[in-house]
């Protein structure tokens, strides 16, 4: 039954090495197995949604036992949550003072981020989510969603400041157009790339320039 921890603990074994006596308390974690479980917790959110997602399909993924997994995530719902905190970029590309080119890049770096983690089926998952699982879908909110939106609404609020777009502009919703370019694209199943987040991005700055008088 998921969530009884029963057997051995298991971490994946490298080749040549020695088998250990029994893990002491204290023993420092080793962050190559967290990113191997949390990536294959990925996958197994993006095939079978939150509901059939197990700890016994991300165990049978990457081959670490599961209380090695528990150890560190209580549940379900914990593993899931962290997981889907690895879809948030690190470090997003400097600002180059140009709105629509650091818009662009912030946009194309967000859909690599998905793409490298193997995650972008996740953006389909989240919709059938959010009547089933308010709570989990609260936690994509505020760990990968809003993060995003407060990155690009700092770009148009300095842009509003130094009066490269109006100064009745409506940020939240210019970040929605924004952001939304994206998602859409991908649930029409077609490609974003420079010219896809340039073109948007670039749609959206012209109706926030300001006028000539």
């Amino acid at each position: 039954m998921e969530g009884i921890v029963t057997g051995a603990e298991q971490e994946p074994q490298h080749a040549g090495s020695t088998r250990r006596g029994p893990t002491r308390r204290g023993r420092p974690r080793d962050p190559h197995i967290e990113e191997i479980v949390l990536k294959a917790t990925l996958e197994e959110l993006a095939v079978h949604g939150f509901d059939k997602m197990s700890i016994d399909g991300v165990a049978a993924r990457t081959g670490v036992g599961k209380p090695s997994i528990y150890r560190r995530w209580p549940n379900k719902p914990a593993l899931a949550t962290a997981a889907i905190t690895l879809l948030v970029a690190r470090e997003g590309p400097a600002s180059t003072g140009d709105l629509v080119t650091d818009l662009s890049r912030q946009l194309l770096s967000a859909h690599r981020n998905l793409e490298r983690s193997g995650s972008v089926p996740m953006v389909g998952l989240m919709l059938a989510e959010i009547r089933r699982h308010p709570e989990f879908i609260a936690t994509y909110r505020k760990r990968l969603l809003e993060p995003r939106r407060a990155t690009l609404r700092s770009l148009f609020e300095a842009a509003r400041r130094e009066g490269r777009i109006r100064g009745d502009a409506d940020i939240e919703t210019a970040v929605l157009v924004v952001m939304g370019s994206m998602f859409i694209k991908e649930l029409a199943g077609e490609p974003f790339d420079d010219a896809a987040a340039t073109s948007a991005v670039q749609l959206v700055v012209e109706a926030l320039t300001p006028r000539p008088a």
